[in-house]
């Protein structure tokens, strides 16, 4: 309405100047004319702007640059072929939602605060069958509001990031853009990400650096307390190196990373019980690649220490294929497999409390439907062979729906 009125304005007052009809002389010389001309242009430009507050600086004011992120997700599962071996109330129907707000707020140039606040309800489907590789990594049984992350972040012209605060250290490190979200991803954590990394226990202190010396070439190293109980943070540290190759070929995206990392809070040895002050440590590599214009293929592998770990080696592929070979360019599908190979001292205290110990296989198949701008709908379909590491336990079969609100 305020522009509306001041363009109004503008063209009364032009008609005003250069109102003489034809053929009868005008009270003004042409260049008076030329000069309201570019008044009235320079008043249009100002109106046209967006009407964005400034300061006396001439700076935005923080509370316009700030970037708010609204999500929400809500899943049900329901199983079938559980049985009393696995779990005493036998085949179920659970649920669960979360909730997350990210704060993202520039503060100076490269330089951001960053804040994610989350809540939810519900153990899901993992609260009544005990598994290896998880099958809703997105539960969250505690519905009070709580701050889970809040750091500060410096990028630097030189190719240098550097992060530190409160964090979650797996969001850099071990990632893929195929398998790495449990909200629009794979559901389980055996695919979110890799299960023979033991990273901090929660999101506690922590920081981080990457560099990037070329446009192929990344390289990170972070720091975070082991234990997350923000207590004496430097006795027990999680620490992480890991480097990514980021190749195009023939057009095609590709990234490979390869890392390693040390646990450096106590463990029980398997072997010795006695032994309390035993540490942790593992290799592992995730990898994505595009190899078609709607489809592209992901893996990952880790290995640990099986003195004092169940898993020692963790493995998992699969593939994901857009929905524009149907039309559906908003939607896409995947498909994966994953493996737990359980340590030989793990599978020694296990046959010695009665069970018998193997691999645990688990395979999950997605569609994400895009809805709407903001909504998104996924059936899941999950698939555990000796589910817990025990052969005894039948296959498992987990069918389910996952809704995903984004603002």
């Amino acid at each position: 309405m305020k522009q509306t009125a001041l363009l109004a304005l503008a063209a009364l007052l032009t008609l005003s100047w250069t109102g003489p009809a034809a053929g009868k002389e005008a009270d003004v010389t042409r260049d008076e004319i030329n000069a309201l001309k570019a008044q009235v242009e320079a008043l249009k430009q100002k109106v046209e702007q967006p009407a964005t507050q400034t300061s006396p600086a001439g700076e935005v004011p923080w509370y316009q640059k700030l970037e708010v992120g609204i999500g929400a997700t809500g899943i049900v599962q329901g199983s079938m072929g559980v049985e009393d071996s696995l779990s005493q109330e036998g085949d179920v129907t659970d649920g669960s939602v979360s909730f997350d707000l990210e704060l993202t707020l520039p503060v100076t140039e490269g330089g951001t605060f960053y804040a994610l606040v989350e809540g939810g309800s519900g153990e899901g489907i993992d609260g009544e069958i005990p598994t290896i590789s998880g099958i809703n990594d997105d539960a969250d049984d505690d519905p009070s509001l709580r701050i889970t992350e809040l750091w500060y972040e410096q990028e630097c012209s030189s190719g240098l990031r550097f992060r530190i605060g409160k964090m979650d250290l797996s969001s850099d490190f071990d990632t893929n853009s195929i398998a790495n979200s449990e909200t629009d991803q794979f559901l389980s954590s055996g695919f979110v990400n890799n299960l023979a990394v033991e990273f901090p226990d929660d999101n506690g202190f922590g920081a981080m650096i990457w560099f990037s010396p070329g446009s192929l070439w990344d390289i990170g190293f972070g720091a975070a307390d082991a234990d997350a109980d923000w207590e004496n943070i430097f006795d027990d540290p999680f620490v992480m190196a890991e480097m990514d190759f980021k190749p195009s070929l023939g057009g095609m995206q590709g990234n490979y990373r390869i890392y390693g990392w040390y646990n450096g809070k106590d463990h029980q040895s398997l072997e010795d019980p006695r032994d309390t002050d035993e540490k942790n440590w593992g290799i592992g590599f995730s990898f994505d690649q595009q190899v078609l214009e709607p489809l592209a293929l992901f893996a990952r592998y880790g290995w640990q220490r099986s003195d004092v770990s169940q898993v020692s080696h963790a493995f998992s592929a699969g593939l994901q294929c857009s929905g524009q070979v149907f039309g559906r360019t908003e939607d896409h599908m995947a498909l994966a497999y994953g493996v737990a190979i359980l340590g030989e001292d793990w599978k020694d205290q296990a046959k010695a409390e009665g069970a018998d110990p193997a691999n645990e296989h688990h395979v999950e198949f997605y569609y994400s439907y895009k809805a709407n701008d903001h909504l998104t709908i996924s059936p899941d379909i999950q698939w555990i062979k000796n589910a817990d590491g025990d052969r005894h336990n039948d296959d498992v079969v987990v069918a389910g729906l996952r809704a995903q609100l984004s603002f």
